[in-house]
């Protein structure tokens, strides 16, 4: 099917159909497990599997990956709250509360980012063309898992956090601390794609490299923000857990995501870009740090 003739609305409304099915299968299959007794998170992983093969799968009809991206950022909030009426029904504790305002705000922050720079169905997310060039080959099997499931398995990691602040209800100093981080992160975000933004309007040479506002002291400030938003969640659940457990492997695996998948792959596309090199040499990767030498203006092409 090709779809590439359809506006951004005409698109956005497939998007809408869907993932509003996919979310009522997902729905239909937690209702399910729970009337059946079935654990929990358990059950929740299940319905996430399936809901990414079913984008996975519409994804092939319409010769698009990038059906998939949004879905990273609605599906935590989804999940969230089907947990939390689950648990409490309207009665929620403040920390639950609190920790749901955390989640939507970061959900609706990168899922407006992610609408603001789609285009259509005419292009999918270059980094799945890349993959595709590649290994022609493996390419069925770097799609599935590479572009679908892992991301959707790491960020499930991260609500297995989320899941357990949500069995307690009281809140303490180490929560609040993780709590304000988390509402930090959307916040980083949203300023280092509004200064990208407003440099690529300004600057037509698609060679220059950006390193001014936050890209001054960290050459991915986005997604130092999104590292910051999952450290928050853990924090938060630290002040419940009150030692250092299993539970912190899971967002040093979104961190490995971003170290040695999601950014070799971005600077691997800009490295031979003009002053790029330069730029690496003096700007920090992930930690904003103050610069070892003033660059001259330059840009990226960074998406969130």
């Amino acid at each position: 099917m090709n779809l590439n003739k359809l506006t951004k609305k005409q698109s956005g409304v497939i998007f809408l159909i869907v993932y509003g099915l996919t979310f009522i299968l997902g729905l239909f299959i937690i209702f399910l497990g729970l009337y059946y007794g079935r654990n929990i998170i358990i059950t929740m992983l299940i319905a996430d599997i399936i809901m990414t093969l079913v984008i996975f799968i519409v994804g092939l009809i319409i010769k698009n990956a990038s059906l998939y991206d949004p879905y990273w950022s609605v599906v935590p909030p989804y999940l969230m709250i089907l947990w939390a009426l689950s648990s409490y029904g309207f009665q929620l504790p403040i920390n639950v509360i609190l920790l749901i305002i955390a989640v939507c705000f970061w959900g609706v922050r990168l899922t407006y980012n992610w609408w603001k720079n789609w285009t259509g169905f005419s292009k999918q997310d270059w980094r799945y063309d890349y993959l595709r060039e590649k290994n022609p080959k493996l390419y069925p099997i770097t799609n599935l898992f590479g572009i679908h499931m892992i991301p959707t398995a790491v960020v499930f990691l991260q609500m297995i956090n989320v899941f357990d602040i949500m069995k307690y209800s009281f809140v303490s100093t180490l929560f609040f601390i993780g709590l304000i981080l988390s509402l930090i992160a959307p916040v980083i975000q949203f300023l280092s794609d509004k200064q990208m933004y407003d440099f690529r309007a300004k600057n037509t040479d698609k060679n220059k490299v950006i390193n001014t506002g936050l890209w001054r002291f960290s050459r991915h400030p986005n997604y130092f923000g999104e590292l910051l938003f999952w450290v928050g969640i853990y924090i938060m659940y630290l002040s419940y857990a009150g030692t250092i457990n299993i539970n912190i492997l899971y967002p040093i695996a979104m961190i490995l995501l971003f170290i040695f998948i999601s950014i070799p792959m971005m600077e691997n596309r800009l490295v031979n870009r003009p002053g790029y090199k330069a730029y690496q040499n003096s700007v920090s990767m992930i930690l904003p740090f103050l610069p070892k030498k003033k660059k001259s203006s330059s840009v990226s092409e960074e998406k969130a």
